[in-house]
This record gives C-alpha cells, sequence and structure tokens, in this order.
C-alpha cells in the first residue's frame, strides 16, 4: 500500500490520512481554489519541526479529504459569479463561504482541521 504522503523536504511518511490530519506538525496555512471545475484545489499544510529540521509547505489536493464531507456535493464552480464571496482569491483565508460551490465544500471540509496545533 502506497504512503498517504511522504514530506518533500525532509522524507518522513504518513501512512494514511488519519496520521497526517492528527500529526502535531502539521499546519493548514492556505487553501489553492480551483478556477475551472475540472480541477481539484490544493490545501497548503506547513510541515513545522523543532529545530528547523523541515519548515516546508506541502501541497495536497482536496481530493485526498473529499471522503470527509458528509453532507451534498456541489459540482459548479461559482468563482468569481455575482453570488461569490471572493474568499477564493486570498490564499491565506480559511474561512467557509456559503455559496453552493464546488470550492465551498473544500472549504467546509478543511474546518476540521484548518487550525494550527502548534
Amino acid at each position: 500500500m502506497n504512503p498517504f504522503k511522504i514530506c518533500s523536504k525532509c522524507g518522513y511518511t504518513w501512512k494514511v490520512r488519519d496520521d497526517f490530519l492528527g500529526d502535531l506538525s502539521i499546519c493548514l496555512v492556505g487553501f489553492q481554489a480551483s478556477a475551472k471545475e475540472t480541477e481539484c484545489g490544493y490545501y497548503l499544510f506547513n510541515h513545522i519541526l523543532e529545530g528547523n529540521q523541515c519548515n516546508t509547505t506541502l501541497a495536497m489536493e482536496v481530493e485526498a479529504f473529499l471522503s470527509l464531507h458528509k453532507g451534498s456535493m456541489f459540482t459548479d464552480i461559482k468563482f468569481k459569479s455575482p453570488m461569490c464571496e471572493l474568499h477564493c482569491v486570498r490564499v491565506e483565508d480559511l474561512s467557509q463561504c456559503p455559496v453552493e460551490c464546488k470550492n465551498a465544500i473544500a472549504r467546509e471540509i478543511m474546518q476540521a482541521f484548518s487550525q494550527c496545533k502548534i
């Protein structure tokens, strides 16, 4: 079985998603939203280790976390539509969005792990 994620800088390996999300050295710092319906967005996590042993940013496809969502799935992206609140133009904006948009689902999912644990 392939590991869930391997750190691109220090090589640390998380075998499964729950290990990654429960790791105190992982901190969500951003969301790169997709402006196209066919693409997934990316969550940006910092891998912070004592003594500056790593401190890199890991990009993870939203798709790897979609099973955490239990509600309705929206398939359209409403980015920059009249109803859009423009949360997605700011990578560091981790807030939820009330629009029925595929990116709003990604924002809802990240609420479960948006707090830095360090």
